[in-house]
């Protein structure tokens, strides 16, 4: 079965993308293995659990966690650009002196490396 990793490099903000990209791991998620869904750039704002979206507004992390929770897919997000962001896990919290983490439960922080290694074990990169 090919394996496919999708790179998501937009903002929540622009919301077509965004729906783009989740219609797209959705569909493929049916009959691919998508090795990961990888957000940089301002792509990790996808992460950020504390969003309130407005009364009709799309919660895009709780978007995505649905669909990892469907397929199993993993959320990985790219600690360096996260950080900048202000997206931060318990571990940079409790370090940091912040008293609650903002990264939403079902996303990873990893490094650039752990995200290229998975690249090389997909056939395709696919970006949004």
């Amino acid at each position: 079965m090919t394996t496919i990793s999708v790179l998501v490099t937009c903002s929540p903000e622009q919301i077509n993308t965004s729906l783009n990209a989740l219609a797209y791991c959705e569909a493929l998620a049916q009959h691919a293995t998508i090795g990961q869904v990888f957000f940089y750039q301002q792509g990790v704002l996808h992460a950020n659990g504390m969003i309130a979206p407005g009364t009709g507004d799309i919660h895009f992390p709780t978007r995505w966690a649905t669909l990892a929770n469907q397929y199993k897919l993993p959320l990985r997000v790219c600690v360096g650009a996260a950080t900048k962001r202000g997206i931060i896990d318990q571990e940079q919290a409790d370090e940091l002196g912040i008293s609650q983490p903002t990264l939403h439960s079902s996303f990873e922080q990893v490094g650039l490396g752990e995200f290229f290694s998975e690249l090389h074990q997909s056939s395709k990169l696919v970006q949004f």
